[in-house]
């Protein structure tokens, strides 16, 4: 029998030991944060019910959060949560069947796949996003934060402003387009020359 002393780390391994378990906790917590509404999409998907579906999220970040060990960081984490997800999917319908479901794999594996499809062409849109806003003016930026990030309604920017509501209003929508069609343009959807 292998003494148990051995597998504890030596008293100046605890705090390095320790540093691994959070900074681990922090890259799963910030991997699943990122990862968790194209999962949410996909278990809903997949199943008949909301409450089944709230069950199985829970019962996928159980089983992602034990094999967190198991994943390799140098891989994209969300086909691998996927796959835990289609294994939970799978396991609920053999369960609940209590025999083979006809094709199980192949809808599951097609499901997961358009998710993730999602997930990769959301993240290129946001990126697209955060580079078409850094070429907008001060202004702009100003006037989008005042109406998106601080909720304020155009006729309260109108008057923190000293601006008519109308000119607001006008100027937003301006902005929103000028913002769509540079984020086409980046993800490769409109000619260069277009606008």
């Amino acid at each position: 029998m292998e003494n148990k002393t051995q597998l504890l780390p030596e008293s100046g391994d605890e705090s390095s030991s320790a540093l691994l378990q959070s900074r681990s906790r922090e890259l799963l917590a910030r991997n699943w944060v990122k990862v968790q509404p194209a999962l949410t999409a996909f278990i809903m998907a997949s199943t008949p019910q909301f409450s089944d579906a709230e069950d199985l999220l829970q019962e996928v970040a159980a089983e992602v959060a034990l094999r967190f060990d198991d994943y390799d960081p140098s891989r994209p984490f969300l086909p691998w949560a996927m796959w835990v997800a289609k294994i939970k999917v799978a396991d609920f319908y053999r369960a609940k069947e209590r025999g083979k479901v006809v094709f199980l794999d192949e809808s599951i594996e097609a499901l997961g796949e358009a998710c993730l499809r999602v997930q990769e062409s959301l993240s290129e849109e946001k990126w697209a996003l955060e580079k078409c806003l850094t070429q907008l003016t001060d202004r702009s930026r100003s006037l989008l934060k005042l109406r998106y990030f601080d909720d304020l309604k155009p006729h309260e920017i109108s008057e923190q402003l000293g601006l008519s509501p109308g000119s607001v209003r006008v100027t937003l929508s301006r902005i929103r387009t000028t913002l769509a069609e540079c984020v086409q343009k980046s993800l490769g959807r409109l000619p260069a020359s277009h606008g």
